[in-house]
């Protein structure tokens, strides 16, 4: 629950953005309010936003602020508002003339963290820990993105506004709606809240759904699962004031319980990083074990889930080996109808999924290598989501 206390009164709640609209336009021209040169961390991608089509939308997770030691967001005026995470436009198809990949890879701009968000988030400081885990886009319900506000320690939605997809200085418009706080098994607490470790999001046949990985929460089993979004909130997303909380916040807590359980792992398994539609239209995620006796923890497998049915999770061939601490499969998209995997660090997966046709075809190869793009990969990048876009 949101236990910050801040004396400043907010007037009136901020309008709620709606659903990104991809075609580019004349908007959102920051010319004299670029982002921070310090922050600015990819040194060897595309100078100008040059790429269109079906693209992979990355989120950088590696906090912007370069002397935080991943802590924290950069200041923008000193007051409570900040620069957040980057996001990049990445062609996993494009062949550069140079024979890098220097040219697949352009900056879009950050997360613009201020009274968007709202005033009393502004003034308790908060933003400077926000951050969003995962992105999910659908041509017809918008960007999404999964929120963690760290200094509250809640997780919520976020609706995400590029205004400029040829741009690389885009101010992200960001607004957050926090899953709603309560006992563990009160049917007013969403089932998300009190999740450890919620890692995945993704669009399947126009529907949102959250995922979570296997580590056990305040009073719950250590099994990950797969939640569903209400496509109501989709597409009128709005606030409400939580009344057991005493700051009263008009611009943070989402008015009902959000997410719906439709699936369950088995103990210590769950989400490794993101949910996206596999070749037969099921929802497909990355899954991950948190102890050898459930499946090694050395491995990603994919499985799928036929969320309309409501079956179980289904583990199909397709495994990735050799996954080192802290380099989980976490963002996913499907390019030109082939499913791309990447790791926090960059490194690129192609894989080839079983279908009804070829149920035992399947292949993952290592694809492509962005660490090196970036002035230090141990400091500069920690991609911890993805998605599919398509940029006119």
């Amino acid at each position: 629950m949101k236990v910050i206390f801040n004396s400043l009164v907010s007037t009136a709640a901020l309008a709620v953005v709606g659903c990104v609209n991809l075609p580019v336009d004349d908007t959102g021209d920051f010319s004299g309010e670029g982002i921070p040169a310090e922050v600015k961390t990819c040194t060897g991608c595309l100078e100008e936003q040059e790429l269109s089509g079906e693209l992979m939308l990355l989120v950088n997770t590696r906090l912007s602020n370069p002397g935080s030691n991943y802590t924290a967001n950069f200041p923008i005026d000193g007051e409570g508002s900040f620069v957040g995470p980057a996001l990049y436009l990445y062609d996993p198809l494009r062949v550069c003339d140079d024979g890098a990949n220097g040219c697949r890879l352009a900056p879009l701009g950050n997360l613009w963290l201020d009274e968007n968000i709202g005033a009393l988030s502004v003034g308790d400081g908060s933003l400077e820990r926000f951050t969003v885990r995962d992105l999910a886009w659908d041509s017809a319900r918008g960007l999404w993105g999964l929120s963690f506000d760290a200094l509250n320690d809640e997780w919520g939605l976020t609706a995400l506004q590029v205004q400029d997809w040829r741009s690389t200085e885009n101010h992200v418009v960001v607004d957050r709606y926090t899953f709603l706080p309560g006992p563990v098994d009160d049917a007013s607490t969403d089932d998300c809240y009190w999740r450890q470790s919620l890692t995945g999001l993704g669009f399947v046949d126009g529907e949102l759904y959250v995922g979570a990985s296997g580590k056990p929460g305040n009073g719950l089993d250590a099994k990950g699962a797969v939640f569903s979004i209400p496509g109501g909130f989709i597409d009128e997303p709005g606030h409400c004031v939580f009344p057991n909380d005493r700051t009263l916040d008009p611009s943070y807590y989402a008015c009902e319980p959000l997410c719906e359980t439709v699936a369950s792992f088995g103990d210590w398994l769950g989400i490794a990083g993101d949910i996206t539609e596999s070749v037969d239209g099921e929802l497909v995620a990355m899954v991950s074990s948190e102890d050898e006796a459930a499946m090694p923890e050395d491995q990603n497998v994919l499985f799928t889930v036929d969320v309309a049915a409501g079956g179980e999770p289904v583990q199909t061939n397709v495994t990735v080996e050799g996954i080192l601490a802290g380099r989980d499969v976490e963002g996913l998209a499907r390019i030109g109808g082939v499913l791309y995997g990447v790791d926090p660090r960059g490194l690129v997966y192609a894989i080839i999924e079983p279908t009804a046709e070829a149920p035992t075809t399947w292949s993952v190869s290592v694809h492509d290598d962005l660490a090196p793009l970036f002035v230090d990969a141990d400091e500069s990048i920690r991609l911890r989501g993805a998605t599919r876009v398509v940029v006119d």
